[in-house]
C-alpha cells in the first residue's frame, strides 16, 4: 500500500518562518523509508559541497544491508550511519521508539567540561550565582517559561551591564524588556551579554537584539540557497546587515558569553555584533548550527531536519574555522576559551563570566 510522504517546509531564513507543503509518492517500506530520507537530503541539503561530502557513496554504505525484511531498528540505525557522516548541527531524526539523533559529532557533550551531565536543571546553578554573587541590582523577565536578566556588575570601580537572553524563541519574546536593558547600558562602561545554553529562535528576536546593540550599519554575512536537483544548484548570495536602533546601546565594548549549545539564532547574533568594534566573544566554540531549517515527515511518520543555507563571509568567501573547515557542525571559536565549569559554582565563582569581566575591563577606556 502507498503511503504519502507528507514534506512539511519550515523555511527559516536564519531560522525566520514560512511553510510550505510538498508531497511526493513513497511506499511505508524499510528501503522506501531510507531512499526517501536519503532523497530529500538529496534534493534539499545545502552543504555537501561545503563539506565535501559525497552522498552517493554514503548511501550505498550505510544502507546496503537493507532489504524487505529489516526492522525499524535497522532502518533507524542506517539514517543515523547517513547523519553522523554530516556533522550538522540542524540534521536529526526523531523517532518515538527510539529517540532523537542529532548528527552533530558534540551531541553527547556534557554541559560541564568537569561533570559528565546532561541534566539540564544544573545550569540554574549558573544564573543562581550570575543573581546573588555578581549582581548588585537587577530586573528580571519571566516568558514562556524562560528567565531573563539584566543589570548592573561592580568591578574593579566599573559598572558593567549584564544581559542573560536564554532563547530567542517565541512570539511574546520580550522585546521591550531587552529595550530597557539597551537603554540603560547606555549609562554603564561596558556590557556582557550571556547566550550560554541558548538554542536560538526567531529571525526577528535575533535581529532586533542585534539592532539594539549595534553602533554601525554593518554587512556581518552572505548566504545562498539550494535551489536545484544538483548540489551546486543555489541562489544569489544574499547579504544580511545590521540596522541600529536609535534608541538602543552605542559605543560600548561588548563581551558576549557563548557555549557549546549556543546555537543557531545566537550564532547569528553573534556573527551580527561581531562585525561591530570592541566586541569579543568569550566561552567555548558554539554550535554550529546556522542553516534555514526544512521540517520534514517520512512515510513511517518520524520527523527529520535539513538545512539548505551555506553561509559565507561578508567578502564572499565560504565561512571557515581556523582549520579551514566549514562552520556548519563545527562553530563559532571564541576569543579567549574557557569552560563552563559546575564545581566552580559552588565557591560562587562563574569562570567564563570572571575571564568576560577581566578582558572587557581592559577594553575600557582609563
Amino acid at each position: 500500500m502507498k503511503h504519502t510522504l507528507v514534506l512539511l517546509v519550515l523555511l527559516i531564513l536564519c531560522a525566520a518562518c514560512e511553510q510550505e507543503l510538498v508531497k511526493e509518492e513513497f511506499s511505508n517500506t524499510p528501503e522506501d523509508v531510507y531512499d526517501a530520507f536519503w532523497t530529500e537530503f538529496d534534493r534539499f541539503y545545502g552543504a555537501f559541497e561545503a563539506k565535501g561530502i559525497n552522498w552517493d557513496s554514503l548511501k550505498i554504505a550505510c544502507g546496503d544491508e537493507l532489504d524487505a525484511t529489516s526492522t525499524d531498528r535497522q532502518i533507524y540505525d542506517a539514517i543515523c550511519k547517513l547523519l553522523a557522516s554530516l556533522n550538522d548541527g540542524h540534521a536529526d531524526v526523531s523517532a518515538p521508539e527510539f529517540g532523537k539523533f542529532n548528527s552533530w559529532n558534540r551531541r553527547n557533550k556534557s554541559f560541564f567540561s568537569d561533570v559528565d551531565t546532561r541534566d539540564g536543571s544544573k545550569i540554574n546553578k549558573i544564573y543562581n550565582t550570575t543573581l546573588y554573587t555578581y549582581l548588585s541590582d537587577y530586573k528580571r523577565d519571566i516568558n514562556s517559561g524562560y528567565l531573563f536578566i539584566y543589570g548592573t556588575i561592580l568591578y574593579n570601580s566599573r559598572k558593567i551591564g549584564y544581559l542573560y537572553i536564554p532563547t530567542f524563541s517565541g512570539d511574546q519574546f520580550p522585546k521591550s524588556f531587552i529595550k530597557q536593558a539597551a537603554s540603560a547600558f547606555n549609562n554603564m562602561d561596558a556590557v556582557i551579554i550571556d547566550l550560554r545554553y541558548n538554542g536560538g529562535g526567531e529571525t526577528s528576536n535575533y535581529l532586533y537584539a542585534i539592532n539594539l546593540f549595534s553602533t554601525e550599519r554593518t554587512l556581518y554575512f552572505k548566504s545562498k540557497f539550494r535551489n536545484g536537483k544538483n548540489h551546486s544548484d543555489f541562489t544569489a548570495l544574499y547579504s544580511h546587515y545590521s540596522s541600529p536602533d536609535p534608541e538602543g546601546c552605542k559605543n560600548k565594548p561588548i563581551a558576549i558569553l557563548a557555549n557549546s549549545f549556543t546555537a543557531s539564532s545566537s550564532e547569528h547574533f553573534i556573527l551580527g555584533l561581531k562585525s561591530q568594534d570592541r566586541v569579543i566573544l568569550v566561552g567555548d566554540t558554539t554550535c554550529g548550527a546556522f542553516s534555514q531549517v526544512h521540517d520534514r515527515i517520512l512515510p513511517n511518520g518520524w520527523v527529520f531536519r535539513l538545512g539548505s543555507q551555506v553561509i559565507y563571509t561578508p567578502e564572499g568567501k565560504l565561512f571557515t574555522d581556523s582549520k579551514g573547515r566549514y562552520l556548519e557542525g563545527n562553530g563559532l571559536a571564541p576569543d579567549y576559551y574557557v569552560t563552563d565549569q559546575y564545581n566552580k559554582l559552588d565557591r560562587d565563582m562563574d569562570m567564563p563570566l570572571n575571564k568576560a569581566l577581566y578582558e572587557i575591563r581592559r577594553m575600557i577606556a582609563p
